[in-house]
């Protein structure tokens, strides 16, 4: 038996190829499908095969171009129509064989309407082996249920909670599941980080498992969520199919006069460090940490967005950031700026720096003017131990919308648990005129300050 879990950092995705004989198949590929075109080719084996488990909505799927390159079948649910343009729908119980492994499709509703796990045995066993859950079972927690809004919220909760109980557990404790995504995916909001995981140690050890009745399960579980501003736009390129995008990085270094000409139109990501971004940067560029591209940047800002970036002389990490954009679906990537504070400056230009104040000092200082504290964490990490005077809750994946609730004419101090997030915020509403001012060290300061 041939087995390939391929992660995917950033969006936190995992897609698998499994395989038997002469023949592959790769279940919820990525948008950049070289990689499993590689270890197929490694493994001298043909993909033969393309399942999904759902329409996915953190990120763009690879189905039709690995399709295309391969030759492979696509497969999607027929439990729901969403006018797919590719696709065979298959329902629940239709199986493959590959070589001596025998994969069937099981109907666990819930997530979305038409989701599907995938169920493997060896040929000529009736236990099952394997499990591939997609968003419907993550390790220690479950897929969101409020993709079809709050009226068939309840609805939803029901059938993934029979989905689970009714269907995935009584395939056996020993059987090993393998989700779509892990710890950091907008799919989920507490998952363990835990790379294997069966059946039987999810129900011993996951809080969902730990709730006695189906309606306990559905009134913790029945809450409408954060939802990424890009989320509707992945939809809608999952249906329709994206654009391929091949395995070349096309990423071109913009030369200053360039960079004027088109800086304007662009969002400027600056990729630096948090550091560097407050010790000075463009004017107007967004300050985005690597770690919280995907989970930001198709948050507060459209897919269809002009993007630069703007690096310093360490351009190492510039690919992984181009690929985590893409997945997401921003193709219009202009180039990047390599050393673009010190040619603006070289260019006769200030740098902005950024206004900070410890936390210490933040705690430490009497006001003697209107203020606001803008807390851009979701409303689940504060309490009762946090900063509150003056308090607006503004967690980062909707500024782009309430940012305006914030009066122009007041200071506003930004803060989250480390400052990384707050940086992100500070950008932001700077550009929108504000006055902004940072709160470095974060709420974590805050408390280890309180203990002293």
């Amino acid at each position: 038996m041939y087995f390939k879990k391929i992660e995917t950092k950033g969006i936190a995705h995992f897609s698998y190829m499994l395989g038997d004989g002469e023949h592959i198949a790769v279940i919820d590929p990525r948008r950049d499908v070289g990689v499993y075109m590689d270890e197929a080719r490694k493994a001298g084996m043909r993909i033969k095969y393309i399942f999904e488990t759902h329409r996915n909505e953190d990120h763009v799927t690879g189905s039709i171009e690995l399709s295309e390159k391969t030759g492979a079948r696509v497969y999607i649910s027929g439990h729901e129509d969403l006018g797919h343009s590719y696709g065979e729908k298959i329902r629940d119980g239709f199986e493959v064989e590959i070589g001596d492994l025998k994969l069937r499709a099981m109907h666990t509703p819930g997530h979305t309407l038409g989701h599907l796990s995938y169920v493997l045995y060896e040929k000529d066993y009736e236990r099952a082996y394997m499990v591939f859950t997609g968003d419907c079972l993550f390790m220690g927690d479950v897929g969101r249920t409020d993709l079809y809004g709050e009226e068939k919220l309840e609805e939803m909760t029901r059938l993934l909670y029979e989905s689970i109980f009714d269907k995935l557990l009584v395939l056996g404790d020993e059987v090993l599941i393998f989700p779509a995504h892990g710890q950091g995916s907008a799919c989920g909001e507490s998952m363990d980080d835990r790379p294997y995981s069966t059946l039987g140690y999810e129900r011993e050890h996951s809080k969902i498992f730990q709730f006695k009745t189906k309606e306990d399960f559905i009134e913790y579980f029945s809450r409408m969520r954060l939802k990424p501003r890009y989320f509707e736009k992945m939809e809608e390129m999952n249906v329709e199919g994206a654009a391929f995008v091949g395995k070349d990085l096309i990423l071109n270094p913009l030369s200053f006069k360039e960079f004027q000409d088109i800086k304007d139109k662009a969002l400027l990501l600056d990729i630096r460090t948090r550091e560097a971004y407050i010790g000075g940067h463009i004017p107007g560029s967004i300050y985005m940490s690597k770690k919280n591209i995907s989970a930001y940047l198709g948050a507060i800002f459209k897919t269809d967005q002009k993007i630069i970036f703007i690096v310093d002389n360490n351009i190492k990490d510039l690919e992984e950031i181009y690929w985590y954009s893409r997945r997401i679906g921003f193709d219009n990537i202009a180039g990047f700026l390599e050393n673009g504070a010190q040619k603006w400056e070289g260019s006769g230009r200030e740098l902005e720096k950024v206004n900070t104040i410890s936390a210490k000092e933040y705690i430490n200082t009497k006001f003697n003017e209107d203020f606001i504290l803008l807390d851009v964490r979701k409303k689940g990490e504060i309490n009762e131990e946090d900063p509150d005077k003056n308090r607006i809750n503004i967690p980062l994946q909707n500024i782009h919308k309430e940012y305006k609730r914030l009066d122009l004419k007041l200071p506003i101090y930004v803060l989250c648990s480390s400052g990384d997030r707050s940086a992100i915020g500070y950008s932001y509403i700077k550009s929108k005129g504000y006055d902004a001012r940072l709160i470095t060290g974060g709420t974590g300061m805050i408390r280890a300050l309180k203990k002293d």
